[in-house]
């Protein structure tokens, strides 16, 4: 199996990841109630499975669904469960130390991912918008953009500039988790 926002002010999408193992950098999060694990981002897309509250998740993709809210694609942490989509009031996050981006571009996009931080460096990955990202570094030249070095969910890492990033305060994800 391969594994594969509305941002503030409207940037953050849609990004299509496909299912397979768990990423060991996603955002640890868990189920407050009892959740349709859905196949889209939509009170009307169809359940795929009906998950316990206080099922641990990763979360790997944030979006602004039709309904205006906002949706987590998510990894149950359970071995041979199917990953979908949650809306995030039915989601609270675990508290982290990590820093956090999603790829900020309209929906469907794809931004390249480089291997050192400049245009002509050789593209390593295609990240989709909204996909969800840890921040390791960043690397800046006078008069020039920052770049900053990411890891993906399937442990690809690379530079990114940062008009193309929407960071999050360290350890948050929309909303800090509760202390």
């Amino acid at each position: 199996m391969g594994l594969m926002t509305k941002l503030t002010a409207g940037l953050l999408t849609f990004g299509t990841l496909m299912t397979g193992v768990l990423p060991a950098m996603a955002r640890p999060a868990t189920l407050t109630s009892r959740s349709n694990l859905r196949t889209d981002a939509s009170l009307t897309a169809p359940v795929e499975e009906i998950l316990p509250s206080g099922s641990n998740v990763e979360v790997l993709n944030i979006t602004v669904g039709n309904d205006g809210d906002y949706w987590y694609y998510v990894q149950p942490k359970v071995e041979g469960t199917l990953s979908g989509w949650v809306r995030s009031d039915l989601v609270s996050f675990q508290p982290s130390n990590k820093r956090y981006a999603t790829i900020a571009l309209n929906r469907g996009y794809k931004i390249n991912v480089r291997s050192s931080p400049n245009l002509r460096s050789k593209v390593l990955y295609n990240a989709q918008s909204g996909d969800l990202v840890t921040v390791e570094d960043s690397y800046k030249e006078v008069g020039q953009y920052r770049w900053y070095r990411i890891k993906f969910p399937t442990n690809v890492t690379g530079w990114v500039r940062e008009d193309l990033l929407s960071i999050w305060p360290q350890g948050c994800i929309i909303t800090c988790p509760a202390n």
